[in-house]
């Protein structure tokens, strides 16, 4: 019994380090600074979409005309300049949604670890049972000590030996309940873990959302580019002169 209650004293440290106050405020802040993250990411996304489709509708509505002007190569180059600035800001904003996605997937490994380490200090299928030993030897103990049980030291059973097995069963009971305990606590921490995990589930929708806005502003940077190569060429192709 004795090593009973070293290995309890294992497990109550092993409890105390694993989901306290400290763990609790870090996991806290990174969730509280991934939620500004998002919304700050959601806000630049934006910006940059309205100043995209603005280059675009430009360039779609304006590209023929300078082509019949003679101005179609100098549009061309702005046009160029300013994609290639919003390439750089969206190549910027993409690392970043992947940074705060792999942040948010790091956190819930670590809640992960934590849930493991403190499933089996909840001793879920063997709380039943401690306490139903326990309650025999309350019972036990009740009735030695209201003289329902003979105190007298049977044959070959010593006064000594009588006490000893009351301090036996005391030590007994104090390790089950110590244990149980830990096993309560471990459940509760569990479960506050698991919520904090369900937490960090809900910002990665809206992070696959960034990722799918930022494919459609690639897309269309894509395009504008994709086309300009192609007025490019038109306008390098040289134009035979007509013989007379």
């Amino acid at each position: 019994m004795l090593a009973g209650m070293s290995h309890v004293l294992k497990e109550e440290d092993l409890l105390a380090k694993t989901w306290s106050a400290q763990d609790r405020a870090e996991h806290a802040l990174s969730v509280r600074e991934s939620v500004e993250q998002t919304g700050n990411l959601r806000q630049r996304l934006g910006r940059l979409r309205a100043r995209t489709d603005s280059v675009w509708e430009r360039f779609v509505t304006l590209t023929l005309e300078r082509a019949l002007s003679g101005q179609l190569r100098q549009f061309l180059d702005e046009i160029d300049l300013e994609t290639q600035e919003s390439s750089q800001q969206l190549v910027e904003l993409d690392c970043e949604i992947d940074r705060l996605r792999a942040r948010v997937q790091e956190r819930r490994r670590c809640l992960e670890e934590k849930i493991t380490v403190l499933e089996p200090l909840a001793h879920r299928t063997s709380t039943q049972n401690h306490l139903s030993m326990m309650l025999a030897r309350v019972e036990g103990l009740e009735a030695y000590l209201s003289g329902k049980q003979d105190a007298a030291p049977e044959a070959g059973e010593t006064h000594d030996k009588r006490q000893t097995n009351v301090s036996s069963d005391l030590l007994y009971l104090r390790v089950r309940l110590l244990t149980t305990r830990i096993a309560i606590f471990a459940s509760s921490r569990g479960k506050q873990i698991s919520d904090c995990d369900t937490e960090l589930v809900s910002l990665l929708p809206e992070i696959e959302r960034l990722k799918a806005d930022f494919a459609v502003l690639a897309a269309r940077i894509d395009s504008m580019n994709e086309l300009s190569r192609y007025w490019l060429a038109y306008l390098d192709i040289a134009v035979p002169e007509r013989e007379p």
